[in-house]
């Protein structure tokens, strides 16, 4: 089937019931394009809803809601005619090779709540037609070959609780109005190319549970704000060019780090004594960066959770037999 014919059918037009015409669309308009590795034709299964896999229709409209076609082997391009699956609540591509740019036709899906596109081969830039996708909650972008900024528009995204972006070549600084996002858990910004300074508004996600932005060309220090996002348990800027002390009270403010990683930065001063009061911590990561004095031994003590504790090149230490004094309790 053609691609205007396939958009014909799910708008309506032809002698078959809308909901068959779109079941019928969307095997041959997306499965046409997306061919397997082996050669099983989902043309077959038209006959019933419930043999296609990944394909979940509303009990009463039977229009189709879900797309889940995660880890199925899956290649070619994602066809502008997906926009025309209007009641699509949900799609999760990830794990297959699809390629291509991503269609600026997703912002058609006004009902849409879940994109997740990871683990695929996309390319081109984030379309920025996904701002009128206002109800999503999940935008998952984690591609390896997406360029460009961040988009302004995506600031439209007031329901989003997990932003994942991680692994592409982004560039730009990180927009200071993903700080309005107040139901964010999840902020994912890892190995791409930003640059600047953290936002200061970051620090109003109060709701935050992971901090994700290692592997980019951020600097400046960490904003005082951060202190504020009590609820966060994965802190990770490794491998930047931050500098200054890290904040003295820091497991006071962050009571449920359970890992904290920034290695690789240009941090001074001494290892704050409070980091090493936190109960939960598991990973413990601090290498190649500039920190001086000793590690408070007795607080060591207290990290009865930790799994890896890493602060190789530094300048720790006096020089002394008692540098390694600490090991007798963890």
């Amino acid at each position: 089937m053609g691609l205007a014919r396939s958009i014909r059918a799910l708008a309506g037009e032809g002698s078959l019931p809308l909901y068959r015409q779109e079941r019928r669309a969307t095997c041959r308009c997306l499965m046409g394009k997306w061919q397997r590795h082996r050669s099983a034709s989902m043309e077959n299964e038209l006959g019933t809803w419930g043999s296609w896999v990944g394909v979940t229709c509303n009990n009463s409209t039977k229009r189709v809601v879900i797309l889940n076609l995660s880890f199925q082997k899956l290649v070619g391009s994602l066809p502008p005619s997906i926009g025309n699956l209007t009641h699509l609540t949900e799609i999760n591509l990830m794990n297959n090779n699809f390629s291509g740019e991503i269609p600026q036709e997703m912002g058609r899906l006004r009902s849409l709540q879940y994109l997740m596109l990871y683990y695929n081969s996309f390319s081109g830039k984030i379309p920025t037609n996904i701002s009128h996708c206002t109800q999503l909650r999940v935008l998952d972008l984690q591609i390896k070959a997406i360029t460009g900024s961040i988009p302004d528009n995506l600031r439209s995204l007031m329901s989003l609780n997990h932003l994942a972006l991680s692994r592409n070549n982004l560039t730009g600084n990180i927009p200071n109005w993903i700080g309005n996002f107040s139901s964010l858990k999840g902020l994912f910004l890892a190995g791409n190319n930003f640059h600047g300074s953290i936002p200061s508004e970051l620090g109003r996600l109060t709701s935050l549970e992971v901090f994700s932005l290692a592997r980019n060309n951020l600097y400046g220090i960490i904003p005082s704000s951060i202190n504020n996002i009590s609820s966060i348990h994965n802190f990770s800027v490794s491998a930047n060019q931050f500098h200054g002390e890290l904040p003295r009270n820091l497991s006071i403010n962050l009571p449920n780090l359970e890992i904290f990683y920034c290695g690789g930065n240009k941090f001074t001063g001494t290892v704050p004594a409070s980091l090493l009061n936190s109960s939960r911590l598991q990973f413990l990561d601090f290498p190649s960066n500039g920190f001086t004095g000793t590690l408070p031994a007795e607080n060591l003590g207290s990290l009865r959770s930790l799994v890896s504790l890493n602060f190789g090149e530094n300048s720790l230490g006096n020089r002394k037999t008692d540098d390694l004094n600490f090991l007798s309790f963890l």
